[in-house]
Formats: C-alpha cells, structure tokens, sequence
C-alpha cells in the first residue's frame, strides 16, 4: 500500500467518509505502541440475537478455553436481542459503564451501523473491523470472504483464521489492511504458515500475500489487487522456522479445536486475537490469505449468503 492510499484510509477512518460507503468508522484508531494484551483482562462479548451470533460466541468459548493465562473463566457475552435497534440508548448506556473494557461484537449490517455510532461517541479506539462473507450461488471460487481493516499487524485475526479454515478445507480469501506498519526490517517476519507460499511485491515490501493450491496471479484477481504481475517468492529463513518450533515445544503454541462452521473460527480467530494469543506481525501495511482446493464440493453450498460485521474496540 502507498502513502497516499494509507494516508487516505485514516483520514477516512477518522472522519465520517467511511460511514458515507456503508462501512463503519471509528473516531481513533489505537495508538501503535499499546499492547495486545493491555485489555485482555477485561472483555466482553456482544452478539446479536442470531444463529450466526451463536455458532460464533461457541468459537469465541473456545478461544477462551485454549487460554492459559484468561483468568476470567466464561467470557462475559450481552446477547443485544432486539435492543440495539429498538433501545439504542440501553447499549449505549452499557458501553458508557464498560469503560476500560475490550469489546468483542458481531452483528449484522444495520446494527453494526447504529453501533458504530455508539462507540463514536465513546471516543472508542478501533483495534479490527471486519466484513464477513459466505458467497452465495454455485460459481463461487471462493465462497467465504473476509475483509479487514486493523490498527496494524498486532491487532491481526488473519493468521489465525487462515490456519483455522486450511484444517477444514474450505476455499476462502482474507485481506487485511493496516493502518499502521510494525515495526521490522523488509523481510517477512512471520512464521512460517503450514500450507502457504509466501510472496511480497516486487518494489514494495508493505503488500504481502499467502496463498496455497492457486498462483499469485490467480490469488490477486481474486481479492482484487492489480499487482497481479509483480509478486517474488518468500524463503522463511532457518531461523525464524526453527523459533517458531522452539514456541510449540515450550507450550505457547495455539492448539486449534475442530470447527464445525467457519462462523465458529471466526469467532475463535478473533477473540482469540483480542486475548493477545498467537498473534504474529509482519511488517507491512495490507496482506492476502488464499486457499483453493479446486471447484466447489458440496459442503460449500450450506455456507451460502451469510454476512456479518466484526468489531473489536476499546471504551
């Protein structure tokens, strides 16, 4: 991503441009030097009222329960129900008496809209929004689709769902955009991701992509990029791979359940995320995960037309 591109993003986030195209904005991003973990002691769920909001708090459970050092037993959940759209001054009560609290929601789009607000006028800090997607029709290559746009790479659930979604063997496509870069020199700083190639463009190391059973051509087209031509192959460097064996031996590792629904790996990704577990920087300021397994099989077709939003924030 170019300057001008990023710097277009915060002037969107921090105004009202971005509510304008239909995708919530908050009033701050969070500052870069706070730690993942500077609220993990205090979160809270909050669903909507749906079976998508179910089979995702089931993962976000689960998440919590994979955590050695969540000391705060069941993750506190607020089912909103109807309340949100018919008692906004109910939620935004609620989020006035939760200050210092990292706030995990999901919901859908009219809801994530007056949401939005809310928090706006918390002066809340957006650590992630994402948009959530299962294609619907029988043509899609890649039926499930995920959009995010994070503070940086430290507030990233891409990873994780990433290798949540390769264990179940579904095609997907996750992109993250990073309104601010980690810290690092212009190589790939992450582990290695078991399935993936790993490439960066050519002239501009910010834009990394991961993609597996697909070319980087096909993986840009995909998602949308026009750098579908410029794309060189990563190489993990020894190192690196041999630390991140050294982190699954001493115990640090993420063990991921088995999923029965890609809502619930979204949940167990980004709550997971939002507890500082397994979160891995690269430095760069967008990246792609693409996964294909060819044309579609039959279980792709249950996990048609489904869509909700992602928020995690700080209040």
């Amino acid at each position: 991503m170019d300057e001008a591109r990023r710097n277009l993003m915060k002037g969107m986030l921090t105004g009202g441009t971005l509510l304008a195209l239909g995708i919530p904005g908050i009033t701050q991003a969070v500052p870069i030097n706070q730690s993942v973990s500077d609220k993990t002691r205090n979160c809270h769920l909050l669903v909507g009222n749906t079976r998508i909001g179910e089979m995702f708090s089931r993962g976000a459970y689960a998440a919590c329960a994979s955590n050695t050092h969540y000391r705060q037993g069941m993750l506190p959940t607020v089912k909103l129900e109807d309340g949100l759209l018919t008692h906004p001054l109910r939620v935004a009560e609620l989020l006035h008496r939760s200050r210092n609290t990292r706030w995990i929601a999901v919901m859908d789009d009219s809801s994530a809209a007056i949401f939005n607000e809310l928090v706006r006028k918390l002066d809340g800090h957006l650590l992630s929004l994402g948009s959530h997607t299962s294609a619907p029709g029988d043509d899609a290559t890649f039926p499930l689709r995920h959009v995010w746009t994070n503070a940086s790479p430290a507030y990233s659930a891409g990873r994780l769902l990433a290798s949540g979604l390769m264990q179940s063997q579904q095609n997907f496509s996750i992109v993250e955009n990073f309104l601010e870069e980690s810290v690092g020199d212009d190589a790939m700083t992450g582990s290695p991701i078991s399935g993936f190639s790993s490439y960066r463009s050519a002239g501009n190391q910010a834009t990394h992509l991961h993609c597996a059973g697909v070319s980087p051509i096909e993986a840009c087209k995909s998602v949308g990029w026009k750098e579908s031509g410029k794309w060189e192959s990563v190489s993990h460097r020894a190192d690196e791979f041999r630390s991140y064996q050294d982190k699954a031996v001493s115990g640090t590792a993420l063990v991921y359940p088995k999923f029965d629904n890609w809502e619930e790996a979204t949940g167990f990704a980004i709550v997971a995320m939002a507890l500082g577990m397994g979160t891995n920087e690269e430095s760069c300021s967008s990246r792609a995960f693409v996964n294909s397994l060819g044309p579609r099989n039959s279980n792709d077709l249950e996990l048609s037309g489904k869509h909700f939003v992602s928020f995690v924030i700080d209040v």
